[in-house]
């Protein structure tokens, strides 16, 4: 029986683990293009590094699968960066060189030291990748000593650093020639996706029940809504970098951003609603917003003013299908202003426009760089583990591992399952890189004796390793070793490579790392994915109960839009990263809590969208005015909705558990309040609305009941 059911896991981890692989190697025309710009980059470096004989053409390769982005802004940002840091950390080892080369014990004093600072700084820099820039180098340095021969050490640095740049040269030669996009080109990229979801939404409304089984054309409202709007705030920084001229409009393009995502977030809203057939009246408006949505993609698209100034909500029109009504009057209060965050327009108006990081200094330190002692911690750990490999091949005169102290470097991460995964990653490439290498050198190499046949199987390899490369983060750095592997075989000289030692060598120092970095992190300081998915979900829980509590503070309603602005980019950071904790728990033991935790998160995500767009529509209904008892029992419910938050938050991190509120009753509550104000004659004119905003909260409410009900089942996991 119990070999029966030991298959049965065998078979379904396989069979997760082929969808995985055939989810992650899907072919797109976007990763096929960044292949072939790269396998290019390569190919055309090795005309220098032949007809000069370069020492090391391994980094010159190499070092082009760290720094292309899918942008030619980016692209460029990262090599100046990767320059800067490089020549400030062979700097560093030149000075010791010079110094106190020739005094041993403290060159390995200072192996840990460089390593460590390397570590501290990759933490504390908001550009992590110039502090690894600065660290890896100056490490590397000091264990050349004990890997290379004596007559070579005047001279390395300087071919390190050749290498180093001649590679990020060509690489941006390459990326500026033929990759077309810049960073401007892709925040109107993603803008323009974003509002055509828009439209898709409103799309599968208009056609009715059946329009829910209509194909979609690109991700859903649901999908974008919920990723939040920091990849289009930090290319919006990348843009302004490249072009000056957009400086001064940092607040309208920031408020353009700000505006197409609450659009997604009330398409979202609209998305979850099954209204069935619509009225004419409705089915006007909506059409109207995706009209609008459509006239304002294609001026994104084109750089131009739109059409049409749209003008503000229509009250005057109401259907019957109310629960579409709240969120349908947020798009078009939003696309009523969103001329005034197009250049040029912010001078009519400023009444309207949401609150922006226009303020907001610019950073080169985190703000707990020098109070939080993880970030020490982190970098000690790293440093231990370094150092033991250190002296492992030293002591043994096993030079050819020096890849253990690389390893444990760059699999140093901030929680065990990171570490793990990353691990993974490295030994599985470069067993994949390694044997590419083996049969090339064996089976390929003797039947070749040009530069052109060269390039053939060099090529091949390339562009294998740079398409697993361009996948997403999960599976890419199993491409950077894939080709660093497979480089290590192949360019081991200018002659015939005979030499299979090496990658036996990689393949045993990468384990060495591995094993010795994974002791001292899971006994030294450990920081478990698993044990920080809970505080950092209840945190982002307490937000949501902020952000319930909102309408019923009172106070201006453009100033209760904006902390809610405020409060959403805080649950988005949130859950983005209780997602990537819970896939880095992937590694670690607890596969059942796992399951659960991601149901519980797709709940919470649902009811977060509905709590936006009833958060804005109570901002609507102070405006609107209304009886102080139905006010009250809104209030009630949305007290109701915020203990349930903050007993959720309680509960997932184990502190005394909290009375769960009674939720039907303050809904029924809200539907007598909303029953009674509806039977009153003067208020005809915004009963539609009324009952939207009643329709919202029997949306809202189910969703936390089904949140509660996933965390008693997270208990007895």
């Amino acid at each position: 029986m119990e070999s029966a059911n030991a298959l049965t896991r065998s078979s379904t981890r396989t069979t997760e683990l082929v969808d995985f692989l055939r989810r992650e190697l899907a072919p797109t025309p976007e990763r096929w293009s960044a292949t072939l710009r790269l396998t290019l980059a390569c190919v055309a470096a090795t005309i220098p590094v032949m007809v000069f004989r370069l020492h090391l053409p391994l980094l010159v390769m190499i070092l082009m699968y760290l720094i292309t982005k899918e942008d030619t802004t980016a692209t460029l940002v990262g090599t100046l960066a990767g320059i800067l840091g490089v020549s400030i950390g062979l700097g560093l080892a030149l000075l010791v060189y010079i110094v106190a080369l020739d005094v041993t014990w403290l060159r390995i004093c200072l192996v840990p030291a460089f390593v460590g600072g390397g570590l501290f700084l990759n933490r504390i820099f908001v550009l992590p990748s110039l502090g690894t820039a600065i660290g890896v180098p100056a490490a590397l340095a000091m264990i050349v000593p004990d890997v290379l021969p004596p007559g070579v050490l005047d001279r390395f640095l300087f071919w390190l650093w050749w290498s180093v740049v001649l590679g990020l040269g060509i690489n941006l030669g390459v990326q500026l020639l033929l990759n077309p996009k810049n960073a401007l080109d892709r925040l109107v990229e993603t803008l323009s996706t974003r509002l055509r979801a828009v439209e898709g939404a409103i799309a599968r409304i208009l056609a009715g029940p059946d329009g829910m089984a209509l194909p979609q054309s690109g991700p859903p409202a649901a999908t974008l809504a919920l990723s939040g709007v920091a990849s289009q705030l930090q290319l919006l920084k990348i843009v302004e970098m490249r072009y000056g001229s957009l400086k001064p409009y940092h607040a309208e393009l920031n408020a353009l951003i700000t505006f197409v995502d609450r659009l997604l977030t009330a398409a979202a809203a609209l998305g979850a609603v099954n209204p069935g057939m619509l009225g004419e009246q409705l089915r006007r408006r909506l059409q109207r917003v995706a009209d609008a949505c459509a006239d304002m993609r294609r001026a994104i698209e084109q750089r131009r003013w739109p059409e049409h100034v749209w003008p503000s909500p229509d009250t005057t029109l109401a259907g019957e299908e109310n629960s579409l009504l709240p969120p349908l009057a947020e798009m078009e209060r939003v696309l009523a202003m969103i001329p005034l965050a197009l250049p040029g327009g912010a001078s009519s108006s400023t009444t309207a426009r949401p609150s922006t990081d226009a303020a907001e200094h610019r950073r080169v330190l985190v703000p707990d760089a020098f109070t939080n002692p993880e970030y020490g911690q982190f970098a000690i750990k790293g440093a231990l583990a370094a150092t033991v490999c250190y002296l492992i091949f030293t002591g043994a005169a096993y030079p050819g591992i020096y890849t253990s102290v690389i390893t444990c470097m760059v699999c140093s991460l901030s929680t065990i399952g990171a570490s793990t995964q990353k691990g993974v990653l490295r030994f599985a490439g470069a067993a994949i890189g390694g044997l590419m290498g083996v049969f090339t050198i064996l089976y390929v190499f003797p039947h070749l004796d040009s530069l052109g046949g060269f390039w053939l199987p060099f090529g091949a390899g390339t562009a294998v390793a740079a398409y697993v490369n361009f996948g997403s983060p999960r599976l890419s750095y199993c491409g950077y070793q894939i080709g660093l592997a497979f480089y290590k075989a192949v360019l081991q000289g200018y002659g015939p490579a005979t030499e299979l030692k090496v990658v036996k060598d990689r393949l045993i120092g990468i384990a060495l790392g591995l094993l010795v970095f994974g002791w001292i992190d899971t006994q030294l300081w450990p920081v478990r994915a698993a044990a920080r998915v809970r505080p950092t979900f209840a945190n982002a829980l307490r937000s949501m109960a902020g952000l319930a509590r909102l309408p019923s503070q009172g106070g201006d309603p453009d100033m209760i839009r904006s902390r809610a602005y405020a409060l959403r980019l805080q649950i988005y950071q949130g859950f983005g990263t209780v997602q990537q904790l819970v896939a880095e728990t992937t590694f670690e033991p607890g596969a059942a809590e796992r399951e659960v935790m991601l149901q519980l998160l797709a709940e919470a995500q649902a009811a977060f969208l509905v709590l936006l767009a009833l958060v804005q529509d109570r901002s609507d209904a102070a405006l609107r005015g209304g009886p102080v008892m139905a006010r009250e029992a809104a209030n009630r419910c949305d007290a109701a909705v915020a203990e349930s938050f903050e007993a959720l938050a309680a509960g997932i991190e184990d502190q005394q558990r909290r009375p769960w509120p009674d939720l039907a009753g303050a809904l029924a509550a809200l539907e007598r309040g909303t029953a009674a104000r509806l039977a009153d004659s003067t208020a005809a004119v915004t009963a539609p609305y009324d009952r939207g905003q009643l329709a919202l909260y029997r949306q809202l409410v189910p969703l936390v009941e089904r949140l509660g009900a996933y965390h008693h089942a997270l208990v007895l996991a």
